[in-house]
């Protein structure tokens, strides 16, 4: 059973999204250029070996508290920082012809920075698909406003919980009712406006606190005609937290249900991951840039331990073709670093 959902979802559902997002979207909305700049990005990708994705760190601070990120927990082993227009549109300007798709978004809460809808347009007019996570507290009616008149083309809400105990539980110095009233409103004000974009994805990270509350969880997306729900499996990195430490959060939120969605398994050494592979297709498809411009190796590298150059001193293509860097990425691809063996992801 669980193989035949697998199945429909990669035949079917997944490339549904797809087609909705890049392409039926855009028509919708006229910007046949970021059509036609997607499919160019795809051939430089599988014929080229350049990526389709960028994050951009915009910022390296959070508005909250949980306890299984890393990024309150100071273990960035970075100055706290949000990333300038100036620098954003550099950065933009130099990676807009080797991707399509750019996460506006990393170690941090992206509306903290106040110059994001003017960084998600800047991006817009370079027909690249933006995009960002966000735990919604700052999702007030401003706020609101400025994403949907930015060109926004996707929008990650999150919201772990159906109740104020299972969702402040998780989500430390969140407010439960504020949260839940902030994604309301946007998604009602995006109908409202009878807009085809920003595409809204509801994610409910799966822990040990709402685990039964999957039922409430699809009603209220279904409530909000969201485009879709996205139930998560809890993840706690080994590259980011001691192993007595990452144990005792895991006792704590790991689903403890048969049937609930998680990426580990009991066995004698403990807790290992379900799916292990021995390739990784993010070290050739994807590429992160920390607030200060360097090129690091993916978006678990949150210390930059693994850079691969700085964009503010050279160019994107200098850095991706020079032949250290695409060792290293070679060596990735194999997962043969050690943050590959601390990787959430595999």
């Amino acid at each position: 059973m669980k193989l035949i959902s697998q199945l429909k979802y990669k035949l079917f559902i997944y490339p549904r999204y797809i087609l909705k997002r890049h392409f039926f979207n855009q028509i919708l909305t006229g910007d046949f250029g970021k059509i036609f700049h997607y499919i160019k990005i795809i051939i430089k990708n599988k014929f080229f070996g350049y990526p389709r994705l960028a994050i951009i760190e915009t910022g390296t601070t959070c508005n909250l508290n949980c306890a299984t990120c890393p990024t309150p927990r100071h273990l960035l082993g970075r100055p706290a920082s949000l990333m300038k227009p100036d620098d954003f549109k550099q950065i933009v300007d130099k990676v807009k012809d080797f991707v399509h798709i750019v996460l506006l978004y990393n170690t941090n809460e992206p509306l903290l920075n106040p110059d994001l809808p003017e960084m998600i347009k800047y991006a817009d007019k370079s027909n690249l698909y933006t995009m960002f996570s966000t735990n919604a507290m700052l999702l007030g009616e401003k706020k609101t406003n400025d994403i949907l008149n930015s060109g926004l083309d996707e929008i990650l809400l999150c919201l772990d919980g159906m109740t104020k105990d299972s969702y402040e539980t998780f989500r430390a110095g969140a407010n439960f009712e504020t949260v839940v009233k902030n994604i309301k409103y946007f998604c009602l004000e995006k109908k409202r406006r009878r807009l085809t974009k920003p595409f809204v994805e509801l994610q409910f990270i799966v822990t040990q606190l709402n685990q039964d509350q999957i039922p409430e969880i699809k009603q209220f997306a279904n409530d909000l005609s969201v485009d879709r729900l996205r139930t998560k499996s809890l993840a706690i990195g080994e590259y980011a937290y001691a192993e007595a430490e990452r144990r005792e959060l895991i006792a704590k939120f790991l689903p403890t249900r048969n049937d609930a969605k998680t990426c580990y398994k009991k066995d004698d050494k403990g807790l290992t991951h379900k799916k292990q592979s021995e390739h990784c297709v993010i070290a050739r498809d994807q590429v992160s840039i920390l607030t200060d411009g360097r090129m690091v190796i993916c978006c678990y590298d949150i210390k930059g331990a693994y850079v691969y150059g700085d964009l503010f001193k050279k160019s994107f293509k200098e850095i991706w073709f020079n032949p250290e860097v695409v060792l290293k990425r070679r060596l990735a691809e194999k997962r043969g670093h050690a943050l590959c063996n601390k990787c959430e992801s595999y």
